[in-house]
């Protein structure tokens, strides 16, 4: 019953996600702003439509992947099965994150943006949605090219994907986009542009230990629907980072 009447909304969701990700693929990858705009489009009230696509692009490109995944999950495992999976993402997410702007430690001295939303506390709820998104793509992509895996070495896939997510995501958020911003670990220090080792370890860990908290409550009448959704999901979110970095370094 639940997956009858998430069909339609599923289905344009993804067309709309799609649509948007070429959209965001171009913005980021030509860096196309204000001065892009000014001077390549001249009639203003097509401009100012296409400068609040931009304004609004990112943060609602993010909400687009996190919504399809969660949707795919509510369509295949139940309303109640992916609400207490965004719980265990979304709060193991913001616990990390939380902590190392607190502290610097152990993602390092991170400062978030409004770039990816507004905040509760010193954390981004776009950050939540992206790694939502991520991480459930990246458990069903190591599900479908391991489909014999243990839990816990589906546990370990995934947090090994994620870091090879975050290091294509990187520099795109960091120097392109804005998203989050490092800083010195103290007055006496230059100022940071990379994340240390700790972050990378601390997203492996992380994202290794909500995998494996990760569990279904499959019916055995039930089958899974769209199963390759969430890997399609997973690979078009690395394409578009790594073409915005591709970009990133064909301007230099």
């Amino acid at each position: 019953m639940v997956a009858r009447w998430l069909e339609p909304l599923v289905s344009g969701l993804w067309i709309f996600f799609l649509v948007w990700s070429a959209w965001i693929a171009c913005v980021w990858t030509f860096a196309i702003g204000d001065a892009a705009l000014a001077n390549g489009i001249g009639n203003r009230d097509l401009r100012a439509a296409l400068a609040w696509m931009i304004g609004v692009g990112d943060i609602a490109w993010i909400v687009l992947a996190a919504a399809n995944i969660h949707l795919w999950l509510a369509e295949t495992e139940g309303l109640a099965t992916a609400r207490r999976w965004a719980l265990i993402v979304g709060g193991g997410v913001a616990a990390l994150a939380a902590v190392s702007v607190l502290t610097g430690f152990p993602l390092g001295a991170i400062r978030y943006s409004t770039q990816l939303g507004m905040k509760r506390g010193p954390v981004p709820v776009g950050l939540l949605l992206l790694w939502y998104a991520v991480i459930l793509g990246a458990r069903q992509t190591v599900l479908r090219c391991w489909p014999g895996a243990a839990h816990w070495q589906l546990a370990l896939g995934t947090g090994a994907l994620a870091v090879l997510v975050d290091m294509n995501l990187e520099p795109v958020a960091a120097k392109l986009r804005a998203f989050w911003f490092w800083s010195a670990a103290s007055p006496a220090q230059p100022p940071a542009f990379t994340p240390a080792w700790t972050n990378y370890a601390a997203w492996f860990l992380t994202v290794s230990t909500l995998t494996f908290l990760l569990r279904e409550e499959r019916v055995a009448a039930r089958k899974p629907i769209d199963s390759l959704r969430p890997v399609a999901i997973f690979i078009v979110l690395n394409a578009v980072f790594l073409a915005a970095n591709l970009g990133r370094i064909w301007r230099r």
